[in-house]
């Protein structure tokens, strides 16, 4: 049968509304400066620092240059993370002749954009943004080589190629931070009191639901059931 029949295919994937950070940084120093800025996204918890510190997923990390007593207002948009992925081709993109080479070569790593962000929760799950500037002129492997793609996560291209960051991945949170002296540091606030290259800034991420209709329809008649099922387990009392 050559009869062709439309078929609807639908397919659910989690996406965050885009988002940027936007800091204000000054370089102290009278000399030039490279900066790399470390930003990483951890749920609120009460539990100490070094029980949670492999919680901390990094959102990015990218390099910044400063002339001497330079201030300058940074903004950095989501896509331009570099621990994510190079968008995949699509059916739409091979249909519509939207290929290239460079797409075609593509080889996937890094972590996916829409993944970026935890769903988050209806009623709003608070975290933290942390961010950790450090000299990037000690840190770089070679700290003039333009950084692309997601070096982050997978370094750069080439057989030869060494990962660019000195520091372990993670930094600094692969290891046990301690202050000065060498006592465990309890919570954020104190690591962010004791590093003054460091700051952290509260979120509050929150679950909007599907923006499908039919999914709205679905999930307000599974609220509805919810709360008709509460309802009828609500224990009786004799008087």
């Amino acid at each position: 049968n050559n009869d062709q029949e439309a078929i609807n295919v639908r397919n659910a994937t989690l996406d965050h509304i885009p988002y940027s950070f936007n800091m204000k940084v000054k370089n102290k120093n009278r000399g030039d400066a490279m900066v790399c800025f470390r930003v990483f996204l951890v749920p609120e918890t009460d539990e100490p620092l070094d029980d949670w510190r492999t919680m901390f997923v990094e959102l990015d990390k990218f390099v910044e240059t400063f002339k001497g007593g330079e201030t300058k207002e940074i903004s950095r948009n989501d896509k331009d993370s570099s621990v994510i992925a190079s968008r995949r081709v699509k059916f739409e993109d091979i249909r519509d002749g939207k290929t290239n080479s460079s797409s075609q070569n593509n080889c996937g790593c890094g972590w996916p954009l829409n993944l970026l962000i935890p769903r988050g929760t209806k009623e709003g799950m608070r975290g933290t943004i942390f961010v950790l500037a450090t000299d990037w002129m000690q840190d770089g492997e070679n700290p003039q080589e333009q950084l692309q793609g997601s070096w982050s996560y997978c370094g750069q291209k080439g057989a030869k190629s060494k990962y660019p960051d000195n520091r372990p991945m993670g930094y600094p949170f692969d290891r046990l931070i301690v202050d000065k002296r060498s006592k465990p540091m309890r919570d954020l606030d104190t690591l962010v009191e004791n590093v003054s290259n460091s700051c952290k800034a509260e979120v509050n991420i929150t679950f909007l639901g599907p923006w499908d209709e039919d999914d709205k329809k679905q999930n307000k008649k599974e609220d509805k059931k919810e709360k008709k099922d509460k309802k009828e387990e609500k224990p009786k009392t004799d008087m």
